[in-house]
């Protein structure tokens, strides 16, 4: 059954951990996942998106990342899963896609990156 909203498009919360020990994978196919996701950002499918980490990182260090936390903007759940399912994250084995979460979301505020990224 599908999970849609009339033909609106609306914000859904993805947060999808990874599998276990495969950030030397994660970061192999890093550029590849930077590079596909790019134009669906720029239609603005994809709101945000970013890894989450297990503690906060240290400069210098490869980041300690346990999964992926994104905000798309679909009009069903579906389209959401479906766009997840073709990236090479999924491909390549570094989502645990049985633990995927998708669930319509509404920000109540919002920053761009530069405000949070240049502090």
């Amino acid at each position: 059954m599908a999970f849609g909203t009339g033909g609106k498009k609306i914000e859904w919360l993805v947060i999808i951990p990874d599998i276990e020990n495969v950030l030397e994978k994660r970061m192999e196919v890093r550029p590849k996942h930077l590079e596909a996701v790019k134009p669906a950002h720029d239609a603005d499918f994809w709101i945000m998106g970013g890894a989450y980490f297990s503690k906060v990182p240290v400069e210098g260090e490869t980041p300690p990342i346990i999964g992926s936390a994104m905000l798309a903007y679909a009009e069903t759940k579906e389209e959401v899963l479906e766009s997840i399912k073709k990236d090479i994250y999924t491909e390549s084995g570094v989502w645990d896609m049985s633990k995927i979460q998708i669930w319509p979301f509404r920000s109540a505020i919002r920053s761009g990156i530069e405000t949070t990224q240049a502090k």
